[in-house]
């Protein structure tokens, strides 16, 4: 059950709920929601999501961005955090000129992306504002950035594994975006061939401009695995949780 219904699909709203962790249970139905931008929706979209009583909203953009096309209002409360992107973002140009570099300057801005989903887990104030609010009972929660599917989907990861998953079933829910989003990954797809379609470079920042590629997402849980080792020392080292935090987090969300 998503509550999709009436929602453009490519917004990429969805819950976690109903996901199945390793030790039997699921993530309980309507508390942890994710999508994409809420400026994107119209208003009969925010009337659905305000219906969901949604607590808590958590705005993965930067603050510039923030500033300049804020939520919408829907009731909920917001996660304070420094608005600053995870380490590394600085350095990338994330517009449609960066993600349409050619040649060599496409497989450099690739690399940069992929070193900064690689150590966004590490050091970024967001999320761990997004596990304090989480760990006080800030749900209904949701995550959000603005097409839900690179920082939003790196969260959602981590709140999966740290609820037990095991991660194939984390990487799954994060490719789930690119069944929302097929229109738009196809669009942009076309597009491209239209320009430079032997540049696989170009190609490749062409389709993450709209979707996810799985080598990332495992990339990312093997940087996860070879820094920390296991969830619940990624949890102790970066966020200072016990086995009693994340036991106590577990049976909030899991049924």
């Amino acid at each position: 059950m998503d509550n999709t219904d009436g929602i453009r699909k490519e917004l990429n709203f969805r819950q976690l709920g109903g996901i199945r962790v390793t030790d039997g249970r699921t993530v309980r139905q309507n508390v942890l929601y994710r999508s994409g931008g809420l400026h994107l929706m119209n208003a009969q979209e925010l009337e659905i999501i305000k219906q969901l009583k949604i607590k808590t909203v958590l705005d993965l953009r930067d603050r510039w961005s923030q500033k300049r096309k804020p939520d919408p209002d829907i009731g909920a409360a917001r996660v304070v955090y420094d608005g600053m992107p995870a380490n590394g973002g600085e350095s990338i140009d994330f517009s449609a000129a960066g993600f349409g570099q050619k040649g060599d300057a496409a497989l450099v801005q690739l690399e940069k992306v992929r070193q900064y989903y690689l150590n966004m887990p590490y050091g970024y104030q967001a999320l761990h504002a997004m596990f304090d609010a989480l760990r006080k009972g800030a749900a209904p929660f949701l995550v959000h950035c603005t097409k839900g599917k690179d920082r939003t989907g790196l969260a959602c990861i981590l709140i999966l594994l740290a609820l037990g998953a095991d991660e194939e079933t984390a990487l799954q829910d994060y490719l789930r975006s690119n069944e929302y989003r097929e229109t738009e990954i196809q669009n942009r797809l076309s597009e491209g061939r239209t320009i430079a379609p032997e540049d696989e470079g170009y190609m490749t920042l062409m389709y993450l401009r709209e979707g996810v590629r799985e080598q990332l997402g495992r990339d990312i849980l093997a940087n996860i695995r070879r820094r920390s080792g296991t969830i619940e020392r990624y949890m102790s080292e970066e966020y200072g949780w016990d086995a009693a935090d994340l036991n106590e987090y577990r049976n909030h969300y899991l049924e």
